[in-house]
C-alpha cells in the first residue's frame, strides 16, 4: 500500500515533470515564433526592397518622359520657326513673281503697241 506521502511525491514528481515539458514546449515555441517573427521581418524588408526599386524605376522613367516631352516641345518650336520662315519665303517669292508677271504684261504692251506702230 501506498501511503499519503508518496502519492504526494508521485504527484509532486509528475507535476515537475509536466512543468519541466510544458515549459520545454514553451520555450520551443517562443524560439519558433521568434524565427517566424525574423524571417518575416526578412520578406517584409526584402518586400519593401522590390517597392523601393519599384518606385526608382518609375522616378526614372516620369523623368525620360518629362526629359522626351521638353525635347519634343524643343523640336515644335524649331519647326513652327522653320515654318514660319518658309511661309516669309513664299510670300516673297509670290510678290516677286507678282511683279515679274506684272513687268511682263507692261512689256507684252508695249511690244504691241510698237507692234502697231509700226
Amino acid at each position: 500500500m501506498t501511503s499519503a506521502h508518496g502519492i504526494a511525491s508521485d504527484l509532486d514528481r509528475v507535476g515537475m515533470t509536466l512543468a519541466g515539458v510544458l515549459a520545454t514546449s514553451m520555450a520551443d515555441a517562443r524560439r519558433r515564433q521568434a524565427d517566424a517573427d525574423y524571417e518575416q521581418g526578412l520578406r517584409n524588408v526584402s518586400a519593401a526592397g522590390r517597392a523601393m526599386q519599384a518606385v526608382t524605376r518609375q522616378r526614372a522613367a516620369l523623368q525620360a518622359s518629362v526629359d522626351e516631352a521638353a525635347a519634343l516641345r524643343a523640336e515644335v518650336a524649331r519647326l513652327q520657326r522653320e515654318l514660319a520662315t518658309a511661309r516669309t519665303e513664299t510670300a516673297t517669292v509670290r510678290a516677286e513673281t507678282a511683279r515679274m508677271r506684272t513687268r511682263a504684261l507692261r512689256a507684252e504692251g508695249l511690244v504691241l503697241r510698237a507692234a502697231r506702230s509700226a
